[in-house]
């Protein structure tokens, strides 16, 4: 076979090469050429409304005011009635110094008997001692009896009032202790719970009733330090809702603000208190226990632009959001400087201006200057 000349070869290979070269210029930049497809996005016009930025805090309703009623004196428990009979239960209502429990209290009634005749006892001593006191004086008076009979029926006097004044003091204590098998509600309020029945041996000490205030009830949250400057005592509005009352919420001021921030969760403790009502049937309408969620207004504007919070994208100190750029097909990354806050939406304070196209859903695939397709909800 002979050999093809140089000169041959090369004419033969231009069309290939052509034709390779035609190819790779029409993937580069001709007709063929691949476009960046548009982003589906939900958008929304920036308009001027009002915010307010609220803080939540959470805790169980208590009463302010609980006692653990109980006898200071050993013995049987008796009775544990309220007038006209009425049991002394749970959800029984008291008056402040109402009976609601009897300790056996025969053997102090006797007491008290032996203490009054002991006191009788006393007078009567004291008024023969006093007799013979003055008769003895009116004879000395009369150089009849001696300096030494005087004294002596003085003397007698003098112990004989001793005598009586301790006899008065054992009556009044004997009277106390008699006082004190009946025991008393210490307040206005309503028994929660009664931990013995009548029969049950009791000692000092032993819990018989608890008692507690029903109203005002309190909330203790704890608020974080830094936001102890933004509250006043007295004048803070605070809106509370309780799990146990579905759809209504109850309007109440800040009470007072503890002096001390835990050291451990720099917080202070803060008392919300809420009064309470009656419902129909006569019952409280919030009760000790009760699961609540306060709301405190910390601070509010009026006219200014807001956006849902998370349309707001963060990369690293900087706070992104897309807006739609004068062509209405592409968007820019927008840095946005940020106001108050409530649940959803956030203020913006500079970056985006009424009127202007932001967009609320699909940005987290967007890139500056990406196109987008807008899409309805």
């Amino acid at each position: 076979m002979k050999p093809v000349p140089r000169p041959c070869l090369a004419l033969a290979l231009a069309p290939l090469a052509a034709a390779v070269l035609l190819a790779g210029c029409t993937r580069a930049g001709g007709p063929a050429a691949a476009e960046t497809l548009p982003v589906a996005v939900r958008t929304a016009i920036a308009e001027p409304s009002d915010i307010r930025e609220l803080f939540q805090f959470t805790g169980d309703l208590e009463s302010p005011l609980s006692v653990d009623l109980a006898s200071k004196a050993a013995g049987r428990l008796d009775k544990v009635v309220l007038r006209k009979g009425q049991d002394a239960t749970e959800g029984a209502e008291v008056r402040k110094g109402q009976t609601v429990a009897e300790i056996a209290h025969d053997e102090l009634e006797a007491q008290v008997s032996l203490a009054v005749a002991q006191v009788r006892a006393a007078e009567v001593s004291l008024a023969d001692k006093d007799r013979e006191r003055r008769r003895i004086e009116a004879l000395f008076s009369e150089n009849v009896a001696t300096e030494q009979a005087r004294d002596a029926a003085v003397t007698a006097f003098e112990s004989a009032q001793a005598a009586l004044a301790q006899a008065q003091a054992s009556l009044r204590l004997a009277q106390v202790s008699l006082d004190e098998a009946f025991l008393r509600a210490p307040m206005d309020g309503v028994i929660t719970r009664r931990h013995l029945d009548p029969g049950a041996m009791v000692s000092a000490s032993t819990p018989i009733l608890t008692i507690a205030q029903m109203t005002p009830l309190r909330l203790m949250i704890a608020v974080p330090a830094r936001m102890l400057p933004m509250l006043t005592p007295g004048k803070t509005e605070v809106s509370v809702r309780i799990d146990g009352v579905p759809g209504r919420t109850f309007t109440a001021t800040l009470a007072r603000i503890f002096p001390s921030v835990d050291t451990a969760t720099r917080t202070a403790q803060a008392e919300i208190l809420l009064d309470n009502e009656r419902t129909d049937d006569g019952s409280w309408l919030l009760r000790p226990g009760s699961y609540a969620t306060a709301s405190m207004e910390i601070a509010a504007r009026s006219s200014v632009l807001t956006v849902p919070a998370s349309a707001l994208i963060r990369v690293l100190d900087r706070q992104i959001l897309y807006v739609v750029n004068p062509d209405s097909s592409t968007v820019r990354a927008q840095d946005i400087q940020t106001g108050i806050r409530d649940d959803a939406r956030i203020e913006i304070v500079s970056g985006l201006a009424p009127g202007d196209e932001y967009v609320i859903l699909g940005q987290n695939k967007l890139t500056d200057g990406a196109p987008i397709e807008r899409v309805s909800p």
